[in-house]
């Protein structure tokens, strides 16, 4: 066992259920199969990714509580180390940083100042450590979107704009001081990606910092699904030019990666919910091309109801039942919840259309 692994498990991280590579990251039962359509309840499914995922945000969070900073430290360094990612791209470092710093919107003001206090905490412990600093200025992204709202800008109150404000600058100085710091972690690119956004960097400003990164980390898939954010048009792109972003960085790679990497940004994008259909809202984005993406995850994943389950998705979004039947046969009842958000009612409709005859 690598270093890195051992320190993984030293800080509780890893259940004894959970995998040790990218490729055993599937779900560990058979799904069961539909041979034809029965309108019956579905099973909801936590594949061992999903698991995986939980157990670091979990440990995560309660070592943050109860103070333990090292631990925290040793678990960051040992996830920068190994580069472990999951099958739709993410890195496990991200679900330690949800951990550490993620801030639920519902919460009244006075928990989330709580909980903040606990990230600077371990900054007074820490003071060295760029991961408490990128964890401060992450914890304060949610607590400056708390303030505004999710809704459109002609809705945002003009107290929220100015909190918003506040708290996005009081971010990007935690940023500048993990920058001091010896420590690289690619998370402060994507944290900063995130400040950049709400702070309406425009675009050469926001691409110097998104090249900046890629050189870094080519492999962050972060960098590039905040970018496929970014240049939404409801934020600061025209249309169609995130899906042109998608394309030409699916351009430079080689081979079977560059239709992978195209089926994955599209999963990323429709992970955010952003629209009602994806492919009604993004004309541009290629089908075809999502689907030999997804083809290819398949062959790689044989067994993930994570990567069927979306691909299913999707297809009910594209209108393509031919494609949609197998995967729901194989799927059977199993609803995947992250890939559905505990969403009963749309795994019935979409399944009902694509096995009823």
């Amino acid at each position: 066992m690598s270093e890195a692994k051992m320190l993984l498990a030293i800080a509780g991280l890893i259940l004894s259920a959970c995998i040790s590579s990218e490729a055993q990251l599937t779900v560990t039962s058979t799904p069961s199969k539909a041979p034809s359509f029965q309108d019956v309840e579905p099973i909801p499914t936590q594949t061992d990714e999903s698991k995986h995922r939980k157990a670091i945000f979990a440990a995560a969070r309660q070592q943050l509580t109860d103070g333990d900073f090292d631990t925290l430290e040793k678990t960051a360094q040992a996830l920068r180390d190994s580069r472990e990612s999951y099958i739709h791209g993410s890195w496990a470092l991200k679900s330690f940083y949800l951990g550490v710093a993620d801030i639920d919107y519902s919460l009244p003001d006075a928990q989330c100042i709580e909980f903040l206090n606990k990230i600077r905490a371990w900054i007074s412990a820490k003071p060295n450590s760029a991961t408490a600093h990128i964890a401060l200025a992450h914890a304060l992204i949610d607590y400056a979107w708390k303030a505004r709202g999710i809704g459109w800008g002609d809705s945002v109150s003009g107290e929220g704009g100015t909190l918003m404000e506040e708290r996005l600058a009081e971010a990007q100085k935690a940023l500048e001081e993990a920058r001091k710091l010896p420590t690289k972690c690619p998370e402060w690119w994507a944290t900063a990606q995130s400040v950049a956004l709400g702070q309406s960097w425009d675009k050469k400003r926001y691409f110097a910092l998104f090249d900046e990164a890629t050189k870094l980390e080519p492999d962050y898939i972060d960098f590039y699904s905040n970018t496929v954010l970014y240049l939404q048009p409801r934020w600061h792109g025209e249309e169609g030019e995130s899906e042109k972003f998608i394309e030409d960085h699916a351009n430079d790679r080689n081979g079977v990666d560059a239709d992978l990497f195209y089926a994955r940004m599209v999963w990323s994008l429709d992970l955010r919910r952003l629209d009602k259909n994806l492919f009604d809202a993004h004309p541009a984005l290629s089908w075809a091309r999502t689907a030999s993406g997804f083809d290819q995850l398949l062959k790689r994943y044989p067994d993930s109801l994570s990567v069927k389950s979306e691909y299913a998705r999707l297809c009910f979004k594209a209108h393509d039942k031919k494609r949609a039947s197998p995967l729901y046969q194989q799927i059977g009842l199993n609803m995947d919840v992250r890939v559905w958000f505990d969403d009963v009612a749309s795994f019935r409709v979409y399944r009902k259309w694509a096995l009823e005859e």
